[in-house]
């Protein structure tokens, strides 16, 4: 995507209090109660946003000293330095698309990223011209020259990092006018970045930047307009350099890293490690730490000289700035937990070692008030190592902040909570906002009644809901509850096991989102609504807007326990001419097919193990072996017995996990096409990803399914389900957030998956069947791919609209799912104990399949 100039205009503020909503902080004292019963705590966080000028539109690795947030971007310049004006970048725009197709430019750009990884952008907003003035125009990586994709026109355009500050009230947006990007010693093959930026006390700027340069061996006669350079590849170089700066971006002193290097062993393709800076920090003398993300810091001097290195005999995870002025790196100590070692600079070496938490990663300033801070992804918390425990200050969606977009976050000394967050959804591209976030008494805020949503994890869709619906709600919120936050070193799944105690127990939450719990098990004790009740009232929702088919599958004896707004189908997929063209086929059949093929040696891929055979084949078929709301269960049928052991004829997982060691991988197109793998699981959750293997298998494929006895093995997955509780007493509340999940605006605008709704589907089937073209060079109208994919080695398949045939295709597996993915730790547990001592041979199939139905029995009829 080319992102929008920076223009040198005014900063327009847009400060906004968020004082209707009351957003939750944590603390340790905490009194009050909702309608709930919920405990809630005397402040809450209250927001104060800041939109920074619609210029910057790229804000790499900021960094917040004192009042000021500093950051780099990228420029577009000519090779005689002067920048390059919007017009030039639009002409040089609309020349790619007419030859090459919209996003050509942009597909043949590489984007380098802040640790040194490539990242592909993938859309191309058109810019608005400014003709006044040359202006920087941000975008790519330092040194990129756009003329290695055209050999019929020269733009004279290459990209180059500038440094930039503002205030962080938003104010005073400034480009570092004597900041000088590091030179490419041959602009052809080398480009120049910026990894990391941080700044003293004193208003000086460090920042560690490189120099890469691709090698090649060309021959004398090598000629540019015929011949493939990447067939002379040798090698990449790359130079580390650590500049101190002026508070203007001019130089004061440099240290070239390269010297103190040691010389990495070659990886496996016989070239050479490249290093790379991933983390940079100061201590409270001035004194600058860099992490290569491998095992070894380096630290340099106040006044810019080398002082020494350490090397951990363990991965460096993170480089941490303590309260006190000290630097620390997180890595795992001898008994796997995770630790932060002390840098002693005096000494030169490494000082305690403490204990932390295992999810430390994401650190910031902890403030006055701790020794640390970091963010686990759903919520901030403080460290003290006096105490040697952890405080949740809050949680960010409680808070009705996107953690997801949160580029950087601190503690300020006041303990206000600071962040800088980027808004990608914007038309006219990227735009970036400071939050301040203050602490205020519950009293001084209005209050909603708020309704609990219990979780183990959050998507970006429903994180997006909640969001929108705090803050349009005029009487509700929603309140997330993480259980995931309960997960410790002993145990990762004691959030779950927490939260699953809860709801058997009466305590449970007035939502749930319900993914890898039993909801079975809930509704069959009566703990959840039928969401029918509501959907028979609903002024604009009924029953028929639903896809027949996958509200079936959700469907408990005709009652609907959980919504989700999408769903995958998960099936088999293999050559029609070779598993037949009718979906559908039992165990035997299928085992037939593997029989009639002996060349066939890895019939599902490799790493496939009776294990996790046995589990997925029972996930997806557990709806045809129990049932919670009669108590019933049928281990002990033929069919079981055959699932038992058409498991038994692929390898244990011991062996697969010495095939794996061996590191003798070959990906499933290689073996497809060699015969040595006739199907492949599939989830199907976008309409192109199948075209993929219609190349792969050569032809027309089949959606096969999983064997069933009854033949109807292509199962829904759904990633979102949401349940309320019959204990909710905010009932209407609650379906006022369910049934946004449902309207046309969230349907209409998934991210993945299937909207579940028929309008949604119809629409976006339709939309996936229209073609679109470009006009190449000569003229011709060409076919415009809509994306592609490749696995391994193998080519890459472009994707194209969909044919009337494929779309009918489609259609045909949504309606044929009857049943869902079930997960059921408990019952899964049972058949996996058991069926060890078949796969040892220590029982018979059939005393195996007998234990396991009284098992279960006896579980289910327990537990309702």
């Amino acid at each position: 995507m080319r992102k929008k100039s920076l223009k040198k205009s005014l900063v327009l503020v847009l400060a906004v209090s968020l004082l209707a909503a009351p957003l939750t902080a944590c603390g340790k004292k905490e009194k009050n109660g909702d309608e709930n019963g919920e405990v809630l705590s005397d402040y809450v966080y209250v927001a104060n946003y800041a939109t920074l000028d619609k210029a910057i539109t790229e804000m790499h690795t900021p960094y917040a000293a004192g009042d000021t947030i500093y950051f780099s971007a990228n420029i577009a310049v000519h090779s005689d330095g002067s920048l390059v004006t919007e017009d030039e970048l639009k002409e040089m725009d609309e020349y790619y698309s007419t030859l090459y197709g919209e996003d050509a430019r942009d597909e043949a750009v590489t984007f380098e990223g802040e640790d040194g990884s490539e990242e592909a952008e993938d859309e191309t907003p058109e810019a608005e011209a400014d003709t006044d003035e040359a202006e920087p125009i941000t975008a790519v990586a330092s040194g990129t020259d756009l003329n290695l994709f055209s050999s019929t026109k020269d733009f004279d355009i290459q990209y180059i990092s500038g440094l930039y500050s503002v205030k962080m009230d938003g104010t005073a947006y400034t480009p570092l006018s004597d900041y000088t990007p590091p030179s490419n010693p041959d602009p052809l093959n080398s480009y120049s970045g910026l990894d990391k930026i941080i700044a003293d006390e004193e208003g000086n700027i460090w920042v560690a930047e490189y120099v890469s340069t691709t090698i090649y061996d060309l021959p004398s006669d090598f000629d540019p307009a015929k011949d493939d350079m990447w067939e002379y590849y040798v090698d990449d170089e790359r130079q580390n350099f650590i500049r101190k700066l002026s508070s203007t971006g001019a130089e004061i002193s440099s240290v070239d890293l390269s010297q103190f290097i040691e010389e990495a062993e070659p990886d496996m393709s016989g070239y050479s490690r490249q290093f790379y800076i991933s983390d940079m920090t100061m201590d409270g003398e001035g004194n600058v730490y860099i992490s290569d993300g491998d095992a070894t810091i380096y630290v340099i001097g106040k006044d810019g000289d080398f002082q020494f290195k350490l090397t951990l005999d363990t991965w460096v995870n993170r480089l941490v700035g303590i309260s006190d002025g000290r630097v620390g790196v997180t890595s795992y100590g001898d008994s796997g937990n995770m630790v932060l070692k002390l840098i002693d600079f005096g000494a030169k070496g490494w000082g305690a070692e403490i204990n932390i938490p295992s999810e430390v990663w994401d650190t910031s300033s902890g403030g006055n008030a701790y020794d640390f801070c970091y963010t686990d992804g759903s919520s901030l918390y403080g460290y003290s190592f006096e105490t040697e425990t952890k405080e949740k200050i809050l949680n960010w969606i409680n808070s009705d902040v996107d953690n997801n977009t949160i580029e950087f976050s601190t503690v300020l000394d006041d303990g206000s909570v600071f962040a800088i967050a980027s808004n990608w959804e914007n038309e006219n591209g990227p735009s970036y906002e400071v939050i301040t976030m203050i602490k205020t008494p519950r009293s001084e805020v209005k209050q909603k009644t708020t309704i609990s949503l219990a979780t183990m994890y959050i998507d970006y869709g429903l994180r997006k809901q909640i969001l929108s619906f705090n803050k349009t709600n005029p009487d509700y919120r929603i309140e997330v509850k993480d259980y995931s936050e309960y997960n410790n070193d002993e145990d990762w799944d004691a959030g779950l096991i927490k939260l699953n105690t809860e709801i058997i127990s009466g305590k449970a939450p007035d939502l749930i989102s319900i993914s890898n719990l039993p909801y079975q098990q809930y509704a069959s004790k009566g703990l959840l609504v039928d969401l029918y009740s509501f959907i028979d009232k609903d002024p604009d929702i009924s029953k028929d807007d639903f896809i027949k088919s996958i509200a079936g599958a959700l469907e408990t004896e005709g009652k609907l326990y959980q919504i989700s707004p999408s769903f995958s189908v998960i099936s088999i997929i293999g050559s029609a001419s070779v598993l037949g063209p009718e979906m559908g086929w039992s165990i035997d059949e299928m085992q037939a097919v593997i029989e009639q093929n002996p060349q066939a040696d890895l019939p599902m891929g490799q790493y496939i193990s009776r294990e996790s055979v046995l589990q997925m084949l029972c996930m997806l078929n557990m709806d045809n072996y129990m049932n919670w709301q009669t108590g019933e269960s049928s281990f002990n049928t033929e069919d079981f017995k055959k699932l038992l052991g058409f498991a038994n004829t692929f390898p244990s997982q011991d062996e697969m996990e010495k095939f794996y060691e061996s590191g003798e991988w070959i990906d499933s197109g290689t073996l497809i096409q060699e015969g040595r793998q006739l199907f492949e699981t599939f989830s199907a959750s976008d309409f192109t990803d199948f075209q993929y293997y219609k190349a792969m298998f050569g032809g027309d494929v089949v959606f096969k399914g999983f064997p069933t006895d009854k033949k109807n093995g292509n199962v829904a997955s759904f990633e979102s389900g949401i349940s309320m509780t019959t204990s909710c007493k905010e009932k209407e509340g609650a379906w006022q957030f369910m049934r946004g999940l449902l309207s046309d605006d969230y349907q209409e605008n998934l991210s993945w998956n299937f909207p579940i709704m028929q309008k949604a589907f119809d629409k976006q089937l339709e939309e996936e069947m229209v073609q679109e073209y470009y006009t190449d060079g000569d003229g011709n109208k060409v076919p415009q791919s809509h994306g592609g994919m490749s696995m391994g080695n193998g080519p890459m398949i472009e994707f194209y609209a969909l044919s009337q045939e494929e779309a009918d295709q489609f259609r045909a597996l949504i309606n044929s799912v009857e049943n869902t993915a079930v997960y059921d730790e408990s019952v899964l547990n049972i058949i996996n104990e058991e069926a060890a001592f078949f796969f040892a041979g220590e029982k018979t199939v059939d005393q195996t399949a007998d234990v396991i139905q009284s098992r279960i029995s006896i579980y289910i009829n327990e537990q309702r």
